[in-house]
Order: C-alpha cells, then structure tokens, then sequence
C-alpha cells in the first residue's frame, strides 16, 4: 500500500531551516485542532503537509490514529508500524507532560496486532435467492454459507463462487481490507438446454415468445425455463403451449395444427326454417285440417330461422351442421317408414316423422358439437346413410313387397349404411371433395344401369304384368349400377386422401461415435 507521505514535493530551496519548522508546526497544530474536531481527513491531510515539510515520528502516529478513526484500518496499520520504526530507542517526551514515548510503543505496537485481527464484514445477496455462497483463498475454504448473510473475514484477497441447481456457477476475486463492510448482489444466469420443435404443416412460422424463430423446424439452446412456444400457418388455427426446457437436457416438442373449421351456420339456419316448417306441418297433419297445417307450416318454419340466427354460434362447425340436418332428414324417413310398418294411416305416420326429425337434428347437433366431428367424416357418413337408404328402396322396388315390408327394407338399409358409416369413419378420413366424387360415382353407375336396360329390354309392354317385371328390371339394373359406380369411384379416388394411420412427423436423438447428440426428423407410425 502506499502512504501519502511517499509523495511528497521537495521544499522551496530558498526557505530556511527556521521557516520550514514554522510552517511544519503551524500544519502540525492545525491538524490536532481538526482531529479534535472530528474531521480526521482533514487533520490527515495536516499532518502529512507537516511531515513533508519536516519528518517527524510523532507525525506518524498522529496520522495512524487519523486513518484509525476514519476507519482506515490498513493505513493506519501502515503509519503506526513506520512509527514503530522511525521511533528513536533514547527518544523522550517534548514537554513533561507528554506521555512517555517508549510507553506509548508498546501501546501502538498492541493496537497494531488487536487491528490486523480486525475482520471485514461481506455481505452477499443473489437472484435467486439461497444460493451456495463459498469464499476462499489459496490457504482454503474461509466461509461457506447462502446468500443473505454476513461474512466475517480477515483482509486480503479472495475468491467468492455463488452456485445454484439449475444456474450457471459465478466467481470472482473481492478484496477485503481490515473492518471494511462490503455488499456485493450477483444475478445468476441460467444453465442451458436444447429446445428442437417441429410442426406439421412444414411452411408454418414458429415463434418462441414474441420472437419469429423459424419455419416448420426450429432448434436453439436456450437457458433453462419456460418459454411460449406457438405455431401458426394459413388456413390453419394457431397453437401456443408452454414448453420447459431443463438444464442440460433436449426437449423436443411436435405441434400439429388443426385446419380452420369451416362454418356451417348459415346453411343450418335455412335447413332450420325448412326442417321447423316441415315438423311443424307434419305434427299438425293429425288435426286433418288444411289450413292449421298451413298457418302451422308458416309458423315453424319462421320459429325455425328465427331460432338458426339468433340461436347458433357464429362459428358452428360445417360437420356439426352437416351432421344435424342429416340427423333430421334421415329421422324423418326412419320415423316415416317405421310408422308405415305399423300403420297406413297418414294422420299417424306424417306427426311420427315431424317427430323423429326434430329429435334427428337435435341429436345430431349434439354429437356433432361434442365430439368435434370433421366436414370430412360427416360427409362419409351423410353418403353411407343415403346410398343404405337409396340400396333399400331399389331392393323393395326390385320385390314389389306390401307397403310395410317395404318400409322395412328401406329402414334395414338405412340401418345397415348408418353402421357402415360410422366404421368407415373410424378407418378414413376423407374430404368433402372426396365424398362428392364418391357420390358422382354412384348417380353414375345408376344412369349407366338404367341405360344398360334400357338396351337389353328396349320393348316395354303396358300389361300389369310385364309393368311389375320392368319395374323390378329397372330396380335390378339401377341398383347393380349404384354399387359398381361407388365402388370405381371409391377406387379412382382412393388417392385422394390418406388413411387414419397414426403416420406424425418425429424427432430423435442420436448419439455419434464422438458422445455429441444429433438430432433426426422423420416420420413414424403404426399399421
């Protein structure tokens, strides 16, 4: 360390010994008169003006006891040991009652070793909090505690390390000088991980925060935390999760965006005022009078649209709409021909099938909303149940059976593409296009069976009898038609859509003959 008094400026040459001791006094009187006053730096400053003007060992300790009082422990060590020094064995006290300066050094030489015992406080704090404080020199460990408290250590130099599970370690040299405080706050930095995302479709952005990170893949190290990691493509709904990485470790992560749901609210609502006019009319036909059927008609078809518009969420899904005005519709002729098998009476049968299509929708809609069904699977189904539906009819033509078996073979085929409908949902997931198509197919295959018999039987006769046998030739070659068209339709189209197979795009890690981990991206699922 060095002493103030290791600078100081030569004398003016012209001043004479007489002078300099006069001026050395008048600083030496000054500065007793500050340190009286408790300005210890100032009388510091005095008395080292005094020493360098004439050097005094008597100047030496006045200015140890200056830095003592200030706190200044190392320098007033430093000054009482030069007086310990500069003191002459044969010196005496300048006027008698100044204490006896061989007894005044062996009272400075005790303060001197009661100082060097003297600690410094280290105070450390952490973010977090609780970290691991430890605090050592090259002799070892000196204190070793969690942040938040008080250190007590000797002056010197040493190393303090700050550690935390999950942190990065911090290290650093502090400097402790005799019974000095000293506040030091360290923030501690996360350890990191690897975070590898992937998204299907391959063209969406990925964002990790409000940050754009990447398209379809992304992978950073990052400091261990959670981070909002979202996803987000045209025509397709966006994706946000919270994602944790941990220290030291991979997390991978697949996100697959769900298409935008296609609304289905304004088709509902005409189908509601069409299907509440309907049931309205049909409930009402038992009253067998026309013009309560006819005012009821017009009321529940405005009850109808009134209850679609104000009634319907705005963002109704296209499968839950297409499935509940299927669900009517085929409630309607299942209670139709339920009722035909029982009875003839119309007054009976029509307020049946009003019925069935109110509780038909109304199911629908319900399953369609829970169980989130697809445009696609309700497409798939809305055909398996008309193509059943249209198979059982052309069967009953075919026979020409009374009126209620044949109510019943429609019903059967109803039931049977109903079943069928619900199993081919489970295996495929087709698109509406993809439906339609099948569709085309088998009107199709029926105009090309119609066709074919029309060439093979182009004579018609008008006798009952031979009306029964065109009849079941038509219904024979219409229905041979109808299942080899949605059989080559389905065929030529099979391409044009994937089959549910759990088939996802995949991440793994490798390890490579040099211990680092790489990443691979694929695909991979069950069959």
């Amino acid at each position: 360390m060095r002493l103030e008094i290791e600078d100081c400026r030569p004398n003016d040459p012209s001043l004479s010994f007489d002078e300099l001791r006069a001026r050395a006094s008048e600083h030496y009187r000054r500065g007793q008169v500050l340190y009286l006053q408790g300005d210890y730096d100032g009388a510091a400053l005095e008395f080292v003006s005094s020493y360098c003007t004439i050097p005094s060992w008597q100047n030496l300790k006045n200015l140890g006891q200056s830095h003592e009082r200030s706190l200044e422990y190392e320098k007033a060590i430093a000054y009482f040991e030069r007086f310990l020094a500069a003191l002459p064995p044969d010196a005496k006290p300048a006027q008698q009652c100044d204490p006896d300066p061989q007894s005044d050094k062996v009272l400075i030489a005790r303060r001197v070793e009661v100082l060097k015992r003297l600690h410094g406080h280290v105070y450390v704090e952490s973010s977090p909090p609780g970290a691991k404080i430890t605090i050592g020199n090259e002799t070892g460990t000196q204190a070793s505690s969690s942040s938040g408290r008080v250190f007590d250590l000797l002056g010197g130099t040493y190393t303090m390390t700050v550690e935390m599970t999950g942190f990065e370690p911090h290290s650093q040299e502090i400097g402790v000088a005799i019974g000095r405080p000293y506040t030091y706050f360290v923030k501690l930095q996360p350890q990191k991980g690897r975070l590898a995302v992937l998204v299907s479709p391959p063209d969406a952005r990925i964002f990790v925060g409000d940050r754009l990170v990447g398209l379809g893949r992304y992978e950073e190290v990052l400091p261990s935390g959670t981070y909002s990691v979202s996803a987000e493509a045209p025509g397709f709904l966006t994706t946000k999760k919270e994602v944790e990485v941990l220290p030291d470790q991979i997390k991978r992560d697949l996100i697959e965006l769900e298409p935008v749901p296609q609304t289905g609210r304004r088709q509902l609502i005409i189908a509601g005022g069409i299907g509440g006019a309907y049931a309205a009319g049909a409930l009402l036909f038992a009253f067998q009078n026309t013009g309560i059927v006819g005012v009821g008609t017009v009321i529940g078809g405005s009850v109808g649209l009134a209850g679609g518009y104000f009634g319907l969420p705005r963002d109704l899904s296209l499968g839950t709409s297409n499935l509940t005005i299927t669900g009517g519709v085929a409630a309607a002729i299942a209670g139709n021909m339920a009722a035909t098998v029982f009875t003839d009476e119309q007054e009976i049968i029509q307020p049946v099938a009003g019925a069935s299509l109110l509780l038909g929708a109304g199911l629908g809609y319900y399953v369609g909303d829970r169980m989130k069904v697809k445009p696609g699977d309700a497409a798939l189904f809305n055909s398996s149940i008309f193509w059943g539906t249209a198979a059982g009819g052309l069967f009953a033509l075919s026979f020409d059976p009374p009126r209620s078996v044949a109510a019943g073979l429609v019903l059967s085929g109803m039931g049977l593409g109903g079943i069928g409908g619900v199993m081919l949902t489970n295996y495929f997931s087709i698109s509406r296009t993809h439906a339609l198509f099948v569709d085309i197919g088998g009107l199709i295959g029926i105009a090309g069976g119609l066709a074919i018999e029309s060439l093979v039987y182009p004579q018609k006769t008008t006798s009952e009898e031979e009306a029964g046998r065109n009849q079941e030739h038509l219904a024979n070659y219409a229905l041979g038609g109808m299942f080899v068209g949605l059989i080559t339709a389905a065929v030529l189209t099979r391409n044009m859509d994937e089959p549910k197979i759990p088939v996802r795009p995949t991440i793994q890690s490798v390890t490579g003959t040099d211990g680092k981990q790489t990443n691979l991206y694929g695909i991979g699922g069950t069959w």
